[in-house]
């Protein structure tokens, strides 16, 4: 396999997709308020999309490994342009919910395949962690012009230019994977038709370095899912020009783009030298917790929230692919389940920080307490990180978990 063109033209497909999906999620809220009407959809629809995008892949996991890894995927994209697509075309609240289910589905069964892919394919630590950054440069730079193609394309008016346009990105992406990918990787079976198998639980159960692994990923993801739903609230109400608004929200991805490889390179040294995976979550989910406090503290509003997007796209360029790198080097022989058991650990918790940033921070905003929701995440969130933190290793003695490829 070239890998370098193994690694482009999956890149390639996250630009596309995530294009598509960047464009969408900073108007769906305004998009199903004005297409179905009432508040209540909001934190509905956004909790079914991000619920839908991580664990519906896992409703059909015992069918998977009969698929080839570019099939499922290339079939997954089809799904999510429907649902994207078909969305503008009716304006019941049903309706609504079973598209975004629909688009939610297929973005899960193809994002969660590209991971597999890539630890199927690639057979060191180093080199999986590798690509995934490059991955996470894709999708950010997808991240960073999707706020602005949005701002240009979409109107409540007429919606439709803007979620066919989304549809055509999806659709781009399954091209991509024609190219460059080999065609013949299945996922490894599971070793149950469940998802995550009892034998998986036992080892999260007994393995407190599992363990740890998956609760720090669920709480990085509930800091994580705050971005699009909260703080995308909270510039909505506060921030008067739309440029400035947009560009809140596309920097994270910005930053990414420019600054990942030089990340990557730090990271790549000191797992290298043997610093532990969970280790650098650590400090990615602290610089999380730190961006919350930002915005908690009563500073001028652009000031503050530019200040946290700093703290938070440091935060995710550390943080995101670490995650997988994390979850690919666990002692599970099914690279599928160990990315299943990802999958549910980080929709988890974004799902449950998009309900809450939702939810719970609408409630207090319109009590005046909107600083009290960002400092009680940051509390909560910091006094689980100390508690998960203690009595860890910082140091192994190197990476050095490796997969065969799957034949």
């Amino acid at each position: 396999m070239n890998r370098r063109a193994f690694t482009a033209w999956l890149s390639a497909d996250h630009v596309a997709g995530n294009l598509g999906q960047y464009m969408i999620l900073p108007v769906l809220g305004v998009f199903l308020t004005a297409q179905v009407g009432g508040e209540w959809i909001v934190g509905v629809g956004l909790f079914l999309y991000s619920a839908s995008a991580g664990v519906c892949a896992l409703l059909v996991n015992r069918w998977l490994p009969r698929f080839s890894i570019v099939g499922a995927m290339t079939g997954s994209t089809v799904l999510s342009a429907l649902g994207f697509g078909l969305m503008p075309y009716s304006h019941d609240a049903a309706v609504q919910i079973l598209l975004i289910v629909l688009a939610g589905f297929g973005g899960s069964v193809h994002f969660l395949l590209s991971r597999v892919l890539v630890a199927e394919a690639v057979p060191d630590a180093v080199g999986r962690h590798r690509v995934y950054s490059v991955l996470q440069i894709a999708v950010n730079l997808a991240a960073a012009l999707g706020p602005f193609l949005a701002g240009l394309l979409y109107s409540s008016a007429d919606p439709r230019v803007l979620l066919t346009t989304v549809a055509g990105c999806y659709l781009l992406a399954g091209l991509s994977l024609r190219f460059g990918i080999p065609r013949e990787l299945r996922p490894t079976a599971t070793s149950s038709r469940w998802p995550v198998s009892r034998a998986v639980l036992r080892l999260v159960r007994d393995d407190s370095s599992i363990r740890r692994t998956v609760a720090i990923c669920v709480l990085g993801a509930f800091v994580y899912g705050q971005l699009y739903s909260a703080f995308a609230l909270f510039v909505a109400r506060d921030v008067d020009s739309a440029l400035v608004r947009a560009a809140l929200l596309a920097a994270p991805a910005l930053a990414i783009v420019v600054f990942q490889t030089a990340v990557t390179g730090a990271t790549g040294r000191l797992l290298a030298k043997g610093t532990r995976p969970f280790t650098l979550l650590v400090y990615g989910a602290v610089l999380f917790s730190a961006s919350m406090v930002v915005l908690g503290v009563g500073l001028p509003v652009v000031l503050g929230a530019a200040l946290a997007v700093a703290l938070f796209s440091t935060a995710e360029m550390l943080f995101t692919p670490m995650v997988s790198t994390a979850f690919a080097g666990l002692p599970i022989r099914s690279t599928l389940e160990a990315f299943n058991l990802r999958q549910v650990s980080w929709t988890a918790g974004e799902a449950l920080g998009s309900l809450a940033g939702g939810t719970v921070f609408l409630a207090l905003d319109r009590a005046g307490l909107a600083h009290g929701y960002w400092l009680g995440v940051a509390l909560g969130t910091g006094a689980l990180l100390h508690v998960l933190a203690r009595r860890v290793p910082r140091r192994d003695t190197a990476v050095t978990l490796t997969r065969e490829p799957a034949a």
